[in-house]
């Protein structure tokens, strides 16, 4: 059987119907990670503009994502790396009926870290960790290094001891967990590319489904590497969100170590917002546009539940903070999230005024 994802077409192999993570087999496809590679392509023609040529999908399942990269950007060399034999011989079937040059290999892709890449690409079933080292011993002097996490409930703090062995932090599970999970993975890449002398820096970052999606890039220095661990801190609930740099003094619950920087550039956004084509991809870009850079966001329902009065509309809880002064927008976290500058005391009165 064969599908189509963008202008590719894909052969298909058994039930290609799941949602979530899916289930681990040979020639494995999750069409639930869709929106991921349309976002994945326009942030690689992004890499292409900024000089990027040669790019590695280094797990590549059936090659859907290296695959449609040769296919759809222009310019770019592609490479697809992937373990299981069989799920090998499928990736080559799939660029053969797309009629494109893609650079097959069939091997673990940590006995390749001596190859060099403009960008690098780990999309594993699970966790990122055991191949973060590697992709970043693979990358040139610059370049950008993508990642996606399918252990989202590890990150978010249902496993908590699973969050400190595999990525040395620990999470918070509750209200914003979602915005310190991905902050907790950036933290760890952070700190995994600061390791080999590398400066890892978020471009564009997001929270979507079942899932964690991470695009760094990535500059060759220890002083580049100086400056990343710079914006590594911690995070609290209390009384409001309270944010501390990594050395500064701290109590109890603080989640991290974390990233506590940007998780997006505009100029990216914009970017791919321009070149965006399905509507899903378009609509996540537009939020995360408008979407303030600050760390974590607030829940108008749990706020409502603890002030114990009815939840008023979120626009008008917006505009409400912006009439004060303050700044404030959606967030792509939560449906009825919003991030601000205002503190929890201020943000009372104005659901009390509503």
């Amino acid at each position: 059987m064969i599908g189509r994802e963008g202008k590719t077409k894909i052969l298909l192999y058994g039930n290609t119907g799941e949602r979530g993570p899916g289930t681990k087999k040979d020639r494995f496809y999750n069409p639930a990670m869709g929106l991921d590679r349309d976002l994945c392509i326009l942030f690689s023609r992004y890499a292409v503009k900024q000089g990027c040529k040669k790019f590695l999908d280094g797990l590549g399942a059936t090659g859907v994502r290296g695959i449609r990269i040769a296919n759809e950007v222009q310019g770019a060399e592609v490479h697809i790396n992937e373990i299981n034999p069989v799920s090998y011989e499928v990736i080559k079937k799939n660029a053969s009926l797309n009629n494109v040059n893609v650079n097959a290999t069939n091997s673990d892709i940590r006995l390749l870290c001596r190859n060099k890449y403009d960008y690098v690409d780990i999309d594993p079933y699970g966790s990122p960790a055991p191949y973060a080292l590697t992709a970043f011993q693979m990358i040139r002097g610059k370049g950008f290094a993508a990642f996606t996490a399918t252990d989202k409930a590890t990150l978010c703090g249902v496993y908590e001891k699973a969050c400190i062995r595999r990525y040395g932090a620990v999470p918070m599970r509750g209200e914003g967990m979602k915005e310190t999970g991905l902050r907790i993975l950036i933290g760890f890449l952070v700190r995994t590319a600061a390791m080999l002398d590398f400066g890892a820096y978020p471009v564009f970052s997001y929270s979507h489904d079942h899932y964690f999606r991470v695009y760094l890039r990535v500059e060759k220095g220890a002083g580049k590497g100086n400056d990343a661990i710079g914006k590594i801190g911690w995070i609290c609930s209390d009384n409001g969100w309270k944010v501390k740099k990594f050395d500064e003094n701290r109590g109890k619950k603080w989640a991290g170590p974390l990233w506590i920087g940007r998780l997006s550039e505009s100029n990216v956004i914009k970017f791919m917002h321009k070149h965006a084509e399905s509507e899903r991809a378009k609509k996540l870009l537009e939020l995360m546009d408008e979407e303030l850079q600050l760390p974590m966001y607030y829940e108008s329902s749990k706020i409502c539940r603890h002030l114990k009065i009815p939840q008023p509309k979120l626009s008008e809880v917006i505009d409400k903070l912006r009439e004060k002064g303050f700044s404030a927008s959606r967030t792509h976290f939560s449906e009825d999230g919003f991030k601000t500058d205002a503190d929890m005391k201020e943000i009372e009165e104005v659901f009390g005024q509503l």
